[in-house]
């Protein structure tokens, strides 16, 4: 199975799961936070979501600098005929996922799936799913 198919069948399956999150440790608010470079461009729309919805962490551009860091992955899919013609709905169903791991221990604290069958804004809004769940990770604490 290829890769890209992979992470979509993980990712629906979470979504079938109620949008699983693993066990999670809490970080703390204004943590330093490196976000990875991910497939199509997936990190610009992450790191423009965490500032729109003001997730506490402080966002830096070298790994080294970090304390946490984001990986993850996106996948998108246009609307294909039929849903344009049955559903008259030329929105993309969109996946995806994010993981934060302690740089140091290397244990994840976070995780989050998420999946959208009718996307208005395509991988805008599954960021900023993301996002405002990771915000609430973190004011959880």
């Amino acid at each position: 199975m290829k890769s890209a198919q992979c992470v979509v069948a993980i990712v629906a399956l979470a979504g079938l799961l109620g949008h699983a999150q693993a066990p999670q440790k809490a970080f703390a608010p204004g943590a330093k936070v490196f976000v990875a470079a991910m497939p199509d461009g997936f990190d610009t729309f992450l790191k423009s979501a965490i500032a729109k919805k003001k997730v506490p962490i402080t966002l830096v551009e070298s790994k080294d600098q970090a304390d946490l860091e984001i990986t993850g992955s996106s996948e998108s899919q246009k609307a294909g005929a039929a849903k344009k013609i049955i559903k008259l709905s030329f929105h993309s169903a969109e996946q995806a996922s994010i993981s934060v791991a302690d740089l140091k221990s290397g244990e994840v604290v976070f995780a989050y799936s998420v999946n959208k069958s009718d996307s208005a804004h395509g991988k805008q809004s599954t960021a900023e799913a993301c996002a405002k769940h990771l915000k609430d990770a973190i004011e959880k604490k």
